[in-house]
C-alpha cells in the first residue's frame, strides 16, 4: 500500500490533464501513422510484407543478400547434420 496520497482531482487539475492531453494524440499524417505503425519492429521475420517494404524504404531493416542467406542456411543444414550424427 503506498504512502502517498494522490492529490484531489480539482478543476484547475482536471483543466491542465485535459490541456496535457491534447499534446498526445499520435500521428495525424498518412505518412506519420506508416512510419509509427513500424515502432515495434525488430528483425522483419513475422512482419507483414506491406511494413517490411516500408522498413527498408526507411532503412530500418536492411535488404535481404540472396547468396549470403542460401551460405547461412548451408551451414546451419550441415551444423543440424552434424550434431544428429553424434546422437547416434
Amino acid at each position: 500500500m503506498s504512502l502517498r496520497r494522490s492529490p484531489r482531482l480539482t478543476p484547475e487539475l482536471l483543466a491542465a490533464k485535459r490541456r496535457n492531453a491534447q499534446h498526445s494524440t499520435g500521428p495525424r499524417t498518412a505518412a506519420g501513422k506508416q512510419i509509427s505503425k513500424l515502432n515495434g519492429l525488430k528483425h522483419g521475420r513475422y512482419a507483414l510484407p506491406e511494413n517490411l517494404r516500408l522498413a527498408r524504404l526507411h532503412g530500418m531493416v536492411p535488404a535481404e543478400a540472396p547468396e549470403e542467406f542460401r551460405r547461412v542456411e548451408q551451414a546451419s543444414v550441415t551444423a543440424a547434420r552434424l550434431c544428429d550424427d553424434s546422437k547416434s
